[in-house]
C-alpha cells in the first residue's frame, strides 16, 4: 500500500489550565478538521474544574468514522499540545510512542526534554504573542488559539484555513476574531522545532 492510501487517524490531547480555553481550542481544532473533511471527535474532561485547575481535552481526527467515545490512550496519541508549561509533569513520557509530537507554550525547551530522541519537540511562546495581540481576558493570557496555529505548523494536521474558519465559527466576526487571526498567523511562523 502507497503511503498516501494509509488511512489516518490522529489523537491529540490539549493540556491546559481552567480559563486558558483548552476545552474551546480542542472544538475549533476538530471543526477545522471536519472543514478539511475528515472525522472528527472532540472529548473535553468536564468535572469540577475552576479557574487554574489543570484539565485536558481529546481530539480525534480521522479519514473514517470515529468509532472509540472515549478519551484518547496516551499510548495511541500523535500530539500533545500543552498550553501552560507547568503542566510537563503530568504527561507520562515513558509511555509516548516514538515519534510523538509535543508542542509547547514556552520561550526555551525544558532542560529534560532537550536530549529525547524518541519525541518532536516545537515551541512558540504565546504568552508574548498573546500579549501582543491583546488576548486577554480576567489577567490571563489566552493562548489556545494561538497553540493551534504552532499545532498546525508542526503536524500540518489541518489546514490552516480551516482552523482560521474554525475561529469564525467560534468567535463570528469582529475585533477578536481578527487578533485571533494574527495570532494564529505569528504562532505559524514562530514555531520552533526544536527535537
Amino acid at each position: 500500500m502507497r503511503t498516501e492510501e494509509i488511512e489516518m487517524l490522529i489523537e491529540i490531547r490539549i493540556l491546559s489550565r481552567g480559563g486558558q480555553g483548552g476545552v474551546t481550542g480542542a472544538k475549533m481544532l476538530a471543526y477545522a478538521g471536519h472543514l478539511d473533511g475528515k472525522y472528527v471527535q472532540a472529548i473535553p474532561k468536564y468535572g469540577a474544574e475552576r479557574k487554574g485547575a489543570p484539565i485536558f481535552a481529546d481530539i480525534r481526527i480521522g479519514d473514517e468514522h470515529v468509532k472509540t467515545h472515549a478519551p484518547v490512550i496516551i499510548e495511541n496519541t500523535h500530539s500533545w499540545i500543552v498550553l501552560e508549561p507547568s503542566l510537563l509533569g503530568t504527561i507520562p513520557f515513558e509511555k509516548l510512542s516514538s515519534g510523538t509530537t509535543i508542542v509547547i507554550n514556552t520561550r526555551q525547551v525544558p532542560e529534560e526534554l532537550k536530549n529525547n530522541p524518541k519525541l518532536k519537540i516545537g515551541i512558540v511562546d504565546a504568552v508574548a504573542i498573546a500579549r501582543e495581540c491583546g488576548l486577554i481576558k480576567s489577567g490571563t493570557e489566552m493562548v489556545s488559539t494561538i497553540m493551534l496555529g504552532a499545532w498546525v505548523k508542526a503536524t500540518e494536521g489541518v489546514s490552516l484555513e480551516s482552523l482560521k474558519q474554525a475561529i469564525i465559527h467560534q468567535f463570528g466576526e469582529g475585533a477578536l476574531t481578527d487578533a485571533n487571526f494574527r495570532s494564529v498567523e505569528m504562532a505559524y511562523a514562530q514555531f520552533v522545532s526544536v527535537v
